[in-house]
């Protein structure tokens, strides 16, 4: 009964005293070596190939001609194009630059054709130099070019004598605008010959392009901007800084006044000049110099020519707008005695 059952269960016994192959030749009693290498078979495959490759070459011959073809329709119609010509050349600018300045700077001619000017090269060339701030090149055809520049605005010359920096000079001269930023003055206009000056002995010499980033500098800058702001309308303009030390400010006025300035309270100083010069002006008297550095006793000193003239453009200084005129009373006594008030008033601070 136990054989019977053990044969229902293993009905073949052999597999199991099979001997075990090993892997590889397991494997190698699977494969099978079939070679194609007849002669017609061969000449199939190249065919094939051939074929491949002429239909390869066809296309790509065919890509490269029509390719051809465009560009030199494109070269026709545009570039050998008579009606693409440079004919209009328009500047906008808002400094000294001139059409041809920034012709010959952009390499622009006229007669040119329009479709071969770089623009992007053009615009590089233009903010390249020192007193442009931003440039716009815009083509429109058929036959105009658009170059809109913005330049730097001057606020005031810069003097240096041990460098030789020069004022008012186009070859030894340099400007600086609200930024600090140093160029040269192309062309001497008469608004820069009306700028003030900011003048120091300790500058390293100044180059195209260069940032003046100093304290004194750029205090001087804002003296200026701030002075003329609020006595501008006046008529009382800063025609000259002097950088005579570290710490302090002179300024020259064009009413032929000098007031000095704490390096570190020009906001101060101003409002309390502003104070002064109204005094000034209400008392009569011609304001020569101020100290506003002190918070009290601020010094002064008037004009006081031997016979003072009745009108202000008789003595040769300007008038001040909006104010009393400058000309001392004719009677001495009531001049002196404002003059005296004046004076009591300032050294009460």
């Amino acid at each position: 009964m136990r054989n019977k059952k053990r044969r229902r269960l293993f009905p073949d016994r052999s597999f199991v005293n099979r001997r075990i192959r090993p892997r590889q030749q397991r494997i190698e009693l699977h494969q099978l070596d079939v070679k194609l290498n007849s002669r017609r078979g061969q000449r199939v495959r190249q065919s094939r190939r051939r074929a491949i490759l002429i239909k390869a070459s066809a296309i790509i011959l065919t890509l490269l001609t029509v390719s051809a073809m465009v560009r030199w329709a494109y070269r026709q119609a545009f570039y050998e194009n008579s009606e693409f010509r440079l004919n209009r050349f328009v500047v906008s600018t808002d400094g000294v630059l001139t059409e041809a300045d920034i012709a010959d700077a952009g390499r622009v001619e006229m007669g040119m054709n329009l479709m071969t000017i770089d623009l992007k090269a053009v615009r590089e060339r233009l903010a390249v130099l020192p007193m442009v701030v931003n440039v716009e090149v815009n083509r429109e055809l058929p036959d105009l070019l658009e170059v809109k520049v913005e330049e730097r605005v001057p606020l005031a010359w810069l003097s240096c004598p041990p460098q030789g920096v020069r004022p008012r000079n186009t070859t030894k001269g340099f400007l600086i605008d609200e930024h600090g930023e140093v160029f040269r003055c192309q062309k001497l206009l008469k608004r820069f010959l009306d700028l003030p000056v900011i003048e120091t002995y300790h500058l390293p010499m100044p180059s195209e392009g260069a940032q003046m980033d100093t304290v004194v500098i750029r205090e001087a800058i804002r003296l200026i901007q701030e002075s003329n702001r609020m006595f501008g309308p006046d008529g009382l303009e800063v025609r000259e800084v002097r950088v005579k030390n570290p710490y302090s400010l002179t300024c020259l006025y064009n009413t032929q006044m000098e007031a000095v300035f704490g390096l570190k309270e020009i906001d101060r100083g101003l409002q309390d000049l502003r104070w002064i010069v109204t005094h000034a002006h209400s008392a009569g008297q011609q304001l020569a110099t101020v100290n506003v550095m002190p918070t009290k006793n601020i010094p002064v000193t008037f004009y006081t020519p031997p016979s003072m003239p009745t009108g202000p453009h008789e003595s040769g200084l300007p008038r001040i707008g909006n104010l009393p005129s400058v000309g001392a009373p004719s009677d001495d006594d009531s001049a002196a005695r404002m003059q005296r008030q004046l004076r009591s008033i300032l050294n009460g601070g």
